[in-house]
């Protein structure tokens, strides 16, 4: 019943979900999702023995469970054929070479390598048990011994994969991204225009703003580059700020460092201003800041805050409030101080993040920033499925609206886009306050649900999304499990897709929130064919 079990999940495994992976991963999934379903059969065989109930021994019952395992082989054969052609139709909506023919050898293998090794740490287990039960009172009841022998070796096994594995695994990569968020690129100078952090007159030294920063303010288009896209107009030198994790020691002091490095630079001088959240390793995403300097002319400033040198789903388990707390400051700092400018003469300002920026960024949303002396508007991309404005209102959506791209009320303050721009859907125009959702439907960081165990998930059911295969189907607890292994790959897909956001997604987003002046249709077009 076991390996019947075993083949009936690692059939389910094989279908397609958001992501195309590859050999390795779908032999790695296979292998995990075989070995739950043989947990699973074991757990109701053993409670069916705990029960003392009547156990089928008879020659019928080993005819039934042969004809089954038949049965599941035949089911875990069909799928298997139909992987490549399933795999190469997503790997075709994203763009993407066809998989090999030797990738159902290597998922097979790899899969049955991996189901062995489980089996036989359930089988190490499973020893554990029966010596910790043998060295138990004798008059206990065999029940009572079982129970207690099974607790121990969970909470053994628990601290062992936790305390020791997990902890060990967490410090190494600890140790070497500390490394990489010191390493100093040399193909990267230290910028010469003054109003760039790290520069000589910068109060944020070069070496202490992280690998992500120094990339940052090394990156985009200077003013003559700017200009000559514009066909010669006149372009200012585009702002870029960024404090490093260790240019201060306190979050507060970071955010104070920045503000005073803003006013050294006229950052509150620019028509548009931008508190960028940056990702657990400090990254901000070119593609969404490069495009904003263009389209403004570099009339703008965009300034940023390191909170981790981890990546997100590390920095959210280590230090799951570093974001919130890294975002709120900078941006109750900043707001602050462009609450005392005067209304007509000080800049436009928006947030941004993407990810974990954008969890961190929604938090920094606070009703004093909302109500009173309002934030012009944020732009939050690739929202993750734990970002609780973005859940409000995906849940609270228009009747009717896919969960993919939700419809709020009029869409006067708050719309949502994909790939096709999809901001002037709501009809209405937009109020003082604007907030933009980019997200793609093929991003499992944005949609992976716990929920999706036992019951299919809104966005997979009704109308589908462009990028969602059509032949993607719910299964219990498998779609879970295949949708978490999506996340982990969920940038190994060209941009557009899964969780790599175009630059020219970012463009109808951003003309909608700052409305630049005298911008037509043409010049968004320019610019997109720019950045494609």
């Amino acid at each position: 019943m076991g390996i019947s079990l075993g083949l009936l999940f690692f059939s389910a495994s094989l279908t397609p979900s958001l992501i195309p992976r590859s050999a390795i991963i779908q032999g790695t999934l296979g292998g995990l999702v075989m070995a739950i379903g043989y947990l699973f059969a074991k757990i109701i065989i053993g409670t069916w023995r705990f029960l003392e109930l009547p156990e089928f021994t008879d020659a019928r019952y080993r005819t039934v469970a042969g004809v089954l395992l038949l049965l599941c082989f035949a089911v875990f054969c069909v799928a298997l054929f139909q992987l490549r052609d399933s795999q190469n139709e997503l790997r075709a909506l994203m763009t993407m070479s066809p998989i090999e023919g030797s990738h159902g050898i290597i998922v097979v293998g790899l899969a049955t390598a991996l189901f062995i090794f489980f089996l036989l740490l359930g089988r190490i287990a499973a020893i554990t048990a029966r010596f910790l039960r043998n060295r138990m009172p004798g008059r206990m009841p065999p029940r009572v011994s079982i129970t207690l022998s099974l607790a121990l070796v969970t909470i053994l096994s628990w601290n062992l994969a936790n305390g020791v594995i997990a902890r060990g695994l967490l410090n190494m990569a600890d140790e070497t991204l500390r490394e990489i968020d010191a390493r100093i690129d040399p193909e990267l100078p230290v910028p010469q225009d003054s109003l760039r952090s790290g520069s000589g007159d910068s109060l944020l030294s070069w070496e202490r703003l992280g690998a992500q920063g120094r990339r940052f303010v090394s990156g985009g288009h200077s003013a003559e580059e700017i200009s000559e896209i514009h066909g010669g107009k006149p372009a200012k030198e585009p702002i870029r700020i960024y404090a490093g994790l260790n240019s201060a020691e306190d979050i507060r002091d970071r955010a104070a460092l920045v503000l005073e490095e803003m006013k050294r630079v006229g950052a509150f001088d620019r028509s548009i201003l931008i508190v960028a959240t940056p990702t657990g390793t400090g990254w901000i995403d070119s593609a969404a800041v490069d495009p904003l300097e263009i389209m403004h002319r570099g009339d703008t400033a965009i300034v940023g805050m390191q909170y981790s040198y981890l990546m997100s789903p590390l920095a959210l388990y280590v230090e799951p409030d570093l974001a919130l707390e890294s975002a709120e400051a900078l941006v109750n700092i900043v707001h602050d101080h462009w609450s005392q400018l005067p209304a007509e003469t000080r800049p436009k300002l928006f947030l941004h993040g993407l990810s974990l920026g954008s969890y961190g960024s929604e938090n920094a949303l606070s009703p004093l920033n909302m109500i009173d002396n309002p934030v012009n508007g944020a732009l939050w991309s690739g929202p993750t499925f734990g970002n609780p404005i973005w859940q409000d209102l995906t849940r609270n959506r228009n009747s009717g609206s896919p969960a993919w791209l939700p419809r709020i009320s009029d869409g006067r303050t708050i719309r949502f886009t994909t790939q096709e721009n999809a901001l002037d859907l709501a009809g209405s125009s937009w109020s003082q306050m604007r907030l933009v959702f980019l997200q793609y439907a093929s991003d499992p960081i944005t949609f992976f649900e716990i929920t999706s165990t036992f019951r299919p998930s809104a966005w997979m059911t009704g109308e589908r999304a462009p990028d969602v295969l059509d032949n993607f189907r719910w299964y219990p607890l498998i779609t879970m499990l295949q949708l978490a292994v999506d996340m982990l790959v969920a940038t190994d897909v060209p941009k557009g897709f899964g969780h790599v956001f175009a630059a020219e997604h970012y463009i109808n987003a951003w003309v909608a929130l700052t409305d630049p002046e005298n911008w037509q249709v043409e010049d968004t077009e320019r610019l997109k064919a720019l950045f494609r």
